[in-house]
């Protein structure tokens, strides 16, 4: 497969992984790429700017970003989509820090899966791991959450399926590639940053869409069995975010089913979809 780094298109593994392309600390970021857009590329922005920031070097030196330097993804992503064969496409930005202060932009793409139109949940064993700092950043190699995702994948190879991650206490955390949001009747929860989860970009668009009375409080817990909803968040599905219907223990043993009534969740995940959309990028 192609990637291109240091203003070149070179030959890579297929499907390589961050460490296979940069064994050393890098910031990441993936997002969809449909019909030449991605939606809400702020938020990516800002968490690698924000990382940038806590270490101490300096973003003007990035080749890529959604502002002042979106022209410059033009013909990079042209390049990729055309190498790979692809119209729409998970595309992987990563920042590789070196020791002088410089910073090395790398991008592949990838297909991207449809959308389920709602998940399975299951309870992993792969604890996650002590963040870096907090709120946690997205780095690589990203070791711990492909350790998660490879458990999942021994439990299920369905699309339709996430796994969520608990932390050494036995509260809930995080998914392997996405952030997670549940609802009691009354209010929306999520993991607190105290439980080693990501700062999840999709969680924030989610955040600036709810009204005051329903701000999103983060919570230190185990599963939620009370709660009626549970939406998964990962900024590659459409529109943000999907429901889901039963969680599972990991020997496959139903633990949870969602309520019958899930107009709650899918009133907030239709606002999502429509805000996500309103702040649509061209990078093409």
């Amino acid at each position: 497969m192609q990637a291109w780094t240091k203003h070149e298109f070179i030959s890579v593994v297929n499907q390589a992984t961050l460490s296979q392309l940069s064994p050393d600390f890098c910031l990441f970021e993936t997002f969809a790429l449909r019909s030449g857009k991605v939606e809400s590329p702020e938020f990516h922005q800002e968490r690698i700017m924000s990382a940038l920031r806590h270490l101490n070097l300096d973003e003007k030196k990035l080749h890529l970003n959604f502002s002042d330097k979106i022209h410059h993804w033009i013909p990079i992503l042209k390049n990729l989509l055309l190498s790979e064969k692809l119209n729409d496409a998970i595309v992987r930005w990563m920042v590789v820090p070196s020791k002088d202060g410089s910073l090395t932009d790398w991008v592949t793409v990838r297909a991207l899966p449809n959308t389920p139109p709602s998940l399975g949940l299951f309870l992993l064993e792969t604890v996650r791991d002590k963040a870096e700092w907090l709120p946690r950043p997205k780095t690589g190699p990203w070791k711990n959450s492909q350790a998660a995702l490879d458990e999942l994948k021994k439990i299920s190879v369905s699309p339709a399926v996430e796994g969520v991650q608990f932390d050494q206490a036995g509260n809930i955390s995080d998914c392997t590639r996405s952030a997670l949001a549940w609802w009691d009747g009354v209010q929306w929860y999520t993991p607190s940053s105290e439980t080693q989860c990501l700062l999840s970009t999709s969680l924030l668009s989610l955040q600036k869409n709810l009204s005051p009375q329903k701000i999103i409080q983060t919570v230190v817990q185990p599963f939620p069995h009370n709660a009626q909803s549970i939406i998964v968040l990962r900024s590659t599905f459409e529109g943000g975010a999907v429901i889901v219907n039963k969680a599972f223990n990991p020997d496959g043993e139903v633990i949870w089913t969602a309520h019958p009534n899930q107009d709650e969740a899918k009133s907030t995940l239709s606002t999502l979809k429509e805000f996500r959309v309103q702040r649509s990028v061209s990078l093409l």
